[in-house]
């Protein structure tokens, strides 16, 4: 009998949407300027994360960042693959999250895509048959990222530095990208306290590594300065690699049981990445709530779990999260 394929979920590139999710948390008002917010309503702003209670509509939305002040909210998605539902998804998102909390505010939509072909495969918003386009322009802005050079970046916002490795081309000389790399690091230093410095700089190597497949994690590392100690980005930059290599050795002819053993391998990183980010938010793991990670054996699954390690208010709500994710599975 033929096992009947499961449904595949969506869920989110990780050198992308993790890195931008975490870029929001230290730095939204950055972002906002990027969108064209003046700098003294864009300082108002504070990121929030909305957290839905109802899976049915979309297993993979569990919380939606958000920068909100007293002027209303902002919900930016950042894109960095090709998805031609993102728009449909996004003004999802905006609609279930304001029916939930029963929020009648102002609420500003915006998509940043991180290369132009990410835009132009993006089906139009248009959600209601009709002859006349959907107009949105009022509350719905985009932006290329691809479209900007490096000084027009800095001159909005110093700290949008972080963003600096999309305005490079990706097939830019190596010795070249070592170089900048040391040049973003030094800026990083100059632009941001001392307490954010770490994390800026390993979100940097995320979407640096993430945009170049030229530079190996070794490479990345190195030229950023990473701390070590910083064992959760770490990991996602390995996995990153470890990902773009079995991708690479299957275009390449390399045998398929090299790919298995690379697949094993990134599962046992994935589940280790959730776990030190749970022991870095809440101290040591409990051994049961252990033991039900290293069952879970789908990285997808995992790269949700971990998104919620990161969201999640208190380890409480994460354990509902992993039932809620096992019970998907079945």
């Amino acid at each position: 009998m033929t096992k009947k394929p499961q449904k595949k979920l969506r869920y989110p590139k990780l050198g992308t949407d993790e890195a931008f999710f975490q870029l929001m948390t230290v730095s939204g008002s950055s972002l906002l300027k990027l969108l064209g917010m003046p700098a003294k309503q864009a300082d108002n702003y504070r990121f929030r994360a909305i957290v839905l209670k109802d899976k049915k509509l979309q297993p993979d939305i569990e919380g939606i960042p958000i920068l909100q002040s007293d002027q209303g909210r902002v919900i930016i998605e950042f894109q960095g693959y090709e998805d031609k539902f993102i728009r449909y998804r996004l003004a999802t998102q905006i609609f279930w999250s304001c029916l939930q909390e029963e929020y009648d505010g102002e609420v500003t939509a915006a998509i940043v895509f991180t290369d132009q072909k990410y835009q132009t495969v993006a089906l139009p918003l248009a959600p209601l048959p009709s002859k006349r386009h959907c107009q949105w322009k009022d509350c719905w802005q985009e932006i290329v990222l691809t479209d900007y050079t490096e000084a027009e970046l800095l001159a909005i916002d110093p700290k949008l530095v972080v963003l600096a490795p999309f305005t490079v081309a990706k097939d830019t000389d190596k010795t070249v990208l070592l170089e900048k790399g040391a040049d973003w690091q030094a800026q990083v230093k100059q632009v941001f306290p001392a307490s954010q410095q770490p994390k800026i700089l390993n979100i940097l190597g995320l979407l640096v590594l993430d945009r170049f497949s030229k530079l190996t994690y070794q490479e990345v590392r190195t030229m950023l300065n990473l701390d070590l100690s910083k064992s959760v980005a770490v990991r996602q930059m390995r996995e990153m690699a470890l990902a773009k290599g079995r991708t690479q050795g299957r275009t390449e002819g390399r045998a398929e049981g090299r790919a298995e053993g690379h697949a094993e391998g990134l599962l046992e990183e994935a589940q280790e990445m959730v776990l030190e980010a749970l022991d870095e938010r809440f101290g040591p793991v409990p051994k049961r709530l252990s033991d039900q990670l290293r069952q879970i054996q789908q990285r997808e699954v995992l790269k949700t779990l971990h998104r919620q390690a990161l969201r999640c208010q208190t380890l409480s709500q994460f354990k509902r999260e992993l039932v809620t994710q096992v019970k998907l599975l079945k």
